[in-house]
């Protein structure tokens, strides 16, 4: 298949789930299709051949990335939620942030057809536990150190009475 193509299941397309999306997790989706590499896997005769994603679960999409096509930070992460909690997207590795090199890896996920079911299976992007970034973190810090707490307040003794 030609790499300036993306292949989108029709019924994705028709489907209530993606009808509901809203513009910028549509455009959001359609970056992480653009980011995928497909392989033609041959069908038995009679059927028609089924193209799989070999790059799945390595699909690398960072709020930068977002940034430089014009998507806010908030924007994205709201995207990010809306795809994973409708089934689109699940994440395969959550990514550090803080540690160079350690991005988080997304995969392409059919839990979609199963959404408004029963048998939808709910997941949600893991929150972020690092306690805060930069400045934040530092004045944090600075603050609860301020002063030894062991000390009492100072009395001060009038002697001229």
């Amino acid at each position: 298949m030609a790499s300036n193509t993306i292949c989108l299941d029709r019924g994705l397309l028709k489907s209530e789930v993606f009808r509901s999306l809203s513009k910028k997790a549509i455009l959001v989706y359609f970056d992480f299709r653009m980011k995928c590499r497909v392989q033609r896997t041959k069908a038995k005769p009679g059927r028609q051949d089924a193209w799989n994603i070999i790059n799945n679960g390595e699909i690398e999409y960072t709020y930068s990335e977002a940034e430089k096509k014009g998507i806010l930070r908030a924007s994205f992460m709201r995207s990010l939620d809306e795809l994973i909690g409708k089934g689109l997207i699940d994440v395969a590795h959550s990514g550090s942030g803080g540690v160079k090199g350690d991005k988080s890896k997304y995969s392409i996920s059919e839990r979609w057809q199963a959404w408004g079911t029963n048998r939808f299976v709910e997941k949600i992007r893991p929150k972020d536990t690092r306690g805060g970034r930069g400045f934040a973190v530092y004045w944090r810090k600075k603050k609860t150190n301020i002063g030894n707490k062991n000390d009492n307040p100072p009395v001060i003794k009038n002697d001229n009475l």
